[in-house]
């Protein structure tokens, strides 16, 4: 199920500028203008003004900030989303929420802290 409960498959993410292949592991910092889809192992931190999708059998040790974010995958670490984040039935959460929806799909696993707010208006305290 894609994010507010529309099915979506990797071809029908349009505007994706960075992605990291299924066989990749990368360790570091991701600063993007634009989306990235991660589909392997992944330890940093995640910055995009786009959509950050986390795929199914990925693994992101770090913080992920974006616009919208889909995890599909693990994530060890802090989320930041802007427009909303999505942890589907495949997802592994683990550590402290900030966005302005949250939708945790049955079956998914979410461990940590929700802030449900505005991310900009956070970042202005």
């Amino acid at each position: 199920m894609g994010f507010l409960g529309q099915k979506k498959k990797a071809s029908d993410y349009v505007g994706i500028n960075s992605i990291i292949g299924e066989d990749t592991q990368v360790k570091g910092e991701i600063i993007s203008k634009g989306s990235v889809r991660l589909g392997g192992e992944f330890e940093g931190k995640i910055q995009a003004h786009g959509d950050v999708l986390i795929g199914e059998g990925s693994r992101v040790t770090g913080s992920i900030s974006g616009a919208r974010v889909t995890v599909s995958g693990d994530v060890n670490g802090n989320i930041s989303a802007n427009t909303g984040l999505e942890i589907t039935k495949t997802g592994k959460v683990y550590g402290d929420v900030i966005s302005d929806k949250l939708i945790v799909d049955e079956g998914a696993i979410y461990k940590g802290k929700v802030t449900l707010e505005s991310v900009t208006s956070s970042k202005k305290e």
